[in-house]
C-alpha cells in the first residue's frame, strides 16, 4: 500500500540574490555575438576562454583572468552585442514561525490531513492536496469538465523534481539538467545517510515534527538524528513548484529544468540557458519562480524571445513584503508577475507588491508535494506563481499553443483592492478567477 505523509507547514520565501564577484579561477562574462562573428576571434582579442554555448544562440560564456577592463574591452568590441558578469545567483528561502503570519486558525489546522487519501486523474494522492482551498478561491474547480491541461507542457526553472513522487511521476517529462547533465532529481547527489531519512523506515521520526522550515535544510524537522545528516537548504523547492502546477493543471505535462542546485546556487549564465531551452522545447508555458533586483540583458532579450515563440512566462515578485519597483525577471515586458494572497484575498505579510504584480494568487498555505512522495505546506510568492502557471495551461488547452490568449487568465481577474485598501492600484488585476478565464466568452 502506497504510504503518504504531511510532512507540516513549510514557510518558503523565496528571492534571489545576485553576485557579482569573480570566481577563484577568475571572471565569468555572459557574451553575445553580432551577427556573421566567430567567439574565436573574440577570445583571442582579450585572451577568454569559451566555458559553454547556448546552442541556437549567439549566447557564450567566456571566462578571463584578466582585470576588470576586459568587461569593458568585450562591451566595445566590434563583434560583440552585449557583454556582462556572469552574475551569481542564490535562492534565498527566509523563513519565520506561522505565528508571525497570523497563525493557523482551527480550520486551517483541519487541512492538515496527512493519511486520507483521494483518487486523483489515474493516482492516489493526499485529498487535502487535491481539494486544497486555494483551487476553490481561485475557481479551478468550476472548469474541470472544461480543461484540464491535456496536451499541453509547462516548463520550470528550480532546483528539479522528486521523479518517482507518486502523484507526480506519470506527469514529468525528462527535463533539461543544466548543472551536470545527468539527472533533474533533486534526490541526485544526496548522501545515503539524507536518503535513508526519505525511506519509509523514517516517517515516524517526519510525523512527530508539525512545523518545519525548508530553510534550515529540513534539518529542523530531523534535530536529533543519530546520522547528523543535513538537507541542502533549497532541497524540495522543485517539487513544491511541481506539484502546484500539477494541481492546478492535473493533465498538463511538467518540464523540469534544474539550474539551481540543493543550496541554491545558480548563476546568470544558467539561468538564461535555462529560458532557451524552454523556448526550444516548445513549452506552453515557463515558470520561474525567483526574483532578483538585478537585471539583466541578456535575460531580457531571452525572454522576449521565448515570447516571440509563444511561451508564457511567468515570474513570482518576491517576498520582501514592500513595494518592489524593480523585480526581475517579473519586470520584464511580456512576463506576468505573481504576488501572493491569503485564503480571505488579503496581500500576504511576505509579498511584494507594485508595479511588476500583473496578478495575485494564493500563495499561503499551499498543499503541495514534497521528496519522499510526501507533502507539505509552503507559503511564498514561489507558489502563487505556479497557480498562474497552471491556470495558463487550461486556457492553452482550449485555445492551442501560443499566448495570444494567456492574457485572458490576467484580465479576468477578481478584482481585490476594496479587501486592500493599503495597497490600492499595486496588486496587478487582482486574484485569478480561472473560471471566468475560461467561461468568458469575450
Amino acid at each position: 500500500m502506497m504510504r503518504v505523509r504531511l510532512l507540516g507547514a513549510v514557510l518558503v520565501l523565496v528571492s534571489i540574490l545576485a553576485l557579482s564577484q569573480a570566481e577563484s579561477g577568475g571572471q565569468e562574462y555572459i557574451v553575445t555575438l553580432k551577427t556573421g562573428h566567430s567567439i574565436s576571434a573574440v577570445n583571442n582579442a582579450h585572451g577568454t576562454q569559451t566555458v559553454r554555448h547556448i546552442r541556437h544562440t549567439p549566447i557564450y560564456l567566456v571566462k578571463s583572468s584578466g582585470d576588470d577592463t576586459v568587461l569593458s574591452d568585450l562591451q566595445n568590441d566590434k563583434h560583440v552585442e552585449s557583454a556582462e558578469k556572469n552574475a551569481k545567483v542564490k535562492l534565498r528561502s527566509n523563513s519565520q514561525q506561522a505565528s508571525s503570519i497570523g497563525g493557523l486558525s482551527d480550520a486551517m489546522t483541519s487541512l492538515l490531513d496527512g493519511h486520507t487519501l483521494t483518487t486523483f486523474y489515474g493516482t492516489s494522492v493526499l485529498k487535502s492536496y487535491a481539494e486544497q482551498p486555494a483551487l476553490t478561491i481561485e475557481h479551478v474547480n468550476e472548469v474541470r469538465s472544461l480543461s484540464t491541461g491535456a496536451g499541453t507542457r509547462v516548463a520550470y526553472i528550480d532546483t528539479g523534481v522528486d521523479p518517482y513522487h507518486p502523484a507526480l511521476r506519470p506527469w514529468l517529462d525528462p527535463g533539461v539538467d543544466l548543472l551536470n547533465d545527468r539527472s533533474v532529481s533533486e534526490l541526485d547527489g544526496l548522501s545515503d545517510a539524507m536518503t535513508s531519512l526519505l525511506d519509509d523506515a523514517m516517517t515516524s521520526l517526519l510525523d512527530k515534527r508539525f512545523f518545519f522550515a525548508l530553510d534550515d535544510a529540513m534539518t529542523s524537522l530531523l534535530d536529533g538524528d543519530k546520522n547528523n545528516a543535513v538537507f541542502p537548504p533549497a532541497f524540495g523547492h522543485g517539487t513544491l513548484v511541481a506539484g502546484v502546477i500539477h494541481v492546478v493543471a492535473p493533465d498538463a505535462r511538467i518540464v523540469p529544468i534544474k539550474a539551481f542546485d540543493p543550496y541554491g546556487n545558480t548563476t546568470m549564465f544558467s539561468i538564461i540557458e535555462g529560458v532557451y531551452r524552454a523556448k526550444d522545447l516548445a513549452v506552453d508555458v515557463l515558470n520561474m519562480s525567483f526574483s532578483t533586483t538585478r537585471e539583466s540583458v541578456t535575460l531580457r532579450k531571452a525572454i522576449a524571445d521565448a515570447w516571440a515563440s509563444g511561451v508564457s512566462v511567468v515570474a513570482s515578485v518576491g517576498n520582501d513584503g514592500k513595494n518592489a519597483s524593480n523585480v526581475y525577471p517579473a519586470s520584464y515586458p511580456g512576463v506576468f508577475g505573481v504576488g501572493a494572497t491569503d485564503f480571505n484575498d488579503h496581500l500576504a505579510s511576505f509579498s511584494n507588491y507594485g508595479k511588476p504584480v500583473s496578478v495575485v494568487a494564493t500563495g499561503a498555505f499551499v498543499i503541495s508535494t514534497a521528496p519522499g512522495g510526501r507533502y507539505a505546506a509552503a507559503w511564498g510568492t514561489s507558489f502563487s506563481a505556479p497557480m498562474v502557471s497552471g491556470a495558463i495551461a487550461l486556457l492553452a488547452q482550449t485555445r492551442g499553443h501560443g499566448h495570444s490568449d494567456s492574457s485572458r487568465v490576467i484580465n479576468t481577474a477578481d478584482d481585490i483592492d476594496n479587501l486592500n485598501p493599503a495597497y490600492s492600484s499595486q496588486l496587478g488585476k487582482g486574484r485569478i478567477n480561472v473560471g471566468r478565464a475560461l467561461n468568458d466568452k469575450n
